[in-house]
């Protein structure tokens, strides 16, 4: 009787034990965050603040019960997408698309705030930034009604670094409702790219922008002497500060995107073997490309304006294949192992909707990429985007990529290519 009693008592207690685990489980995988607009900041260099939008959405998923959320980071005109989220009790795992990195942030009920790092993994500059948001709140910078001047315009630029400078073209946009003055967006255009889609705010007589896309944490802070002169310092990731300068110059340009990069002399051709992500190894002599106008893009999965021109090059193929146009990808990568490589690319492609082929060309270093492809006096950026004609000669070479948060720059480009490579097509 007793020994019966004991297995009953055991039973009964294992049992209670785990209805209250489940219901505790339960709870702890119930919870969740409010929906919305929150406030992020990462903790930067010299104690600066940079402060994002995202949104906070349970029923923009693939989960039936909607108990787990989508996060949408906000730059501006920008919306990026993050919808591979895990949830861990109260701690929240959010992979940044399709770049190598991710937020690991925890949420207090009790603060209503998520608190973690944003980690950033790289081939050689791996990177940690402490990591803090808040919902219900639309508002980038706290910054007040005052506007003392319009910094709407071009702006000749440059970034100072260890006695050396970079030119750079700031193009900047006033946005203002009946409700809101001050807010600002724009970017900054280089040689080699652009730094994509920056919003904020002119407080006073100080300018503030940022941009966080998952990938590049880009923090901006100026203050205008007179209407026709900035200077500021700006915080890119984990890095210290640089000190910029900015004058007013609606006239100023930067060199020509297809004057940088060219053939050395006694070439008029390129030649190149990679492996696709099956693993078999392709070159300019396959069939496949016979007779063909042929884009090349020297890319990457980790690089953002990579990310903005393999947009761009997916309409454009979509629309001029069935004509005749080809496109190959060259990817240099932030590994030197092909299985990593391939799942960083195939879920670029996936992402981004690419149709036409991706090889993997290598470790992501400007040097390596040059001694890949020879016949290049260098490769300055990536991207960098050769167009071939249907005889196999290379016709022109353009430097970086100008995205959408360029404006004007990026419809000139678009509508520039369009033409040149419907010219190749007729040829």
């Amino acid at each position: 009787m007793k020994k019966l009693f004991f297995i009953f008592s055991t039973i009964l207690f294992l049992a209670v034990t785990f209805i209250l685990s489940s219901c505790n489980s339960t709870k702890e995988n119930d919870m969740k965050l409010p929906n919305g607009i929150w406030r992020a900041t990462l903790q930067q260099q010299e104690g600066a603040v940079l402060p994002f939008n995202f949104d906070v959405n349970y029923s923009n998923n693939n989960d039936e019960n909607d108990t787990i959320p989508t996060f949408t980071l906000i730059n501006g005109e920008e919306k990026i997408l993050l919808d591979n989220v895990t949830q861990t009790g109260n701690t929240f795992t959010i992979p940044m698309h399709i770049f190598e990195g991710e937020i690991v942030a925890e949420w207090n009920t009790t603060t209503q705030k998520l608190t973690g790092k944003w980690n950033r993994r790289s081939f050689t500059n791996a990177s940690s930034l402490d990591f803090s948001a808040v919902p219900n709140t639309k508002t980038r910078f706290e910054a007040n009604q005052t506007v003392k001047f319009d910094l709407s315009g071009k702006w000749e630029t440059y970034f100072l670094s260890q006695g050396d400078s970079s030119a750079a073209l700031g193009v900047f946009e006033k946005i203002e409702t009946a409700d809101v003055k001050g807010n600002i967006k724009g970017t900054f255009l280089t040689t080699t790219g652009d730094y994509r889609y920056l919003f904020g705010s002119v407080s006073d007589d100080s300018l503030y922008l940022s941009c966080f896309d998952g990938s590049h944490a880009f923090l901006f802070v100026a203050k205008a002497e007179d209407e026709n002169t900035l200077k500021g310092k700006f915080w890119s990731g984990k890095g210290q500060p640089v000190d910029f300068i900015s004058t007013r110059n609606p006239n100023f340009t930067l060199p020509k995107a297809d004057t940088l990069t060219y053939l050395k002399e006694g070439y008029e051709t390129i030649a190149f073997e990679f492996p696709n992500l099956d693993g078999k190894l392709i070159s300019l002599d396959n069939p496949k490309y016979d007779g063909k106008v042929r884009i090349v893009q020297l890319l990457g999965s980790w690089c953002p304006n990579c990310m903005d021109e393999t947009n761009f090059l997916t309409e454009l193929y979509s629309t001029y294949n069935p004509k005749g146009l080809e496109i190959i990808g060259l990817a240099y990568e932030q590994t030197e192992d092909f299985e990593d490589a391939k799942v960083r690319l195939e879920r670029m492609k996936k992402r981004l909707n690419v149709e036409y082929e991706i090889l993997f060309a290598g470790r992501a270093d400007k040097q390596f990429a040059v001694q890949t492809l020879p016949m290049l006096n260098h490769v300055m950026s990536f991207p960098t985007t050769i167009f071939i004609d249907k005889t196999g000669k290379v016709r022109k070479i353009h430097t970086g990529f100008s995205g959408k948060g360029t404006g004007e720059y990026y419809d000139n480009y678009v509508e520039a290519t369009t033409n040149f490579v419907e010219k190749l097509l007729s040829e």
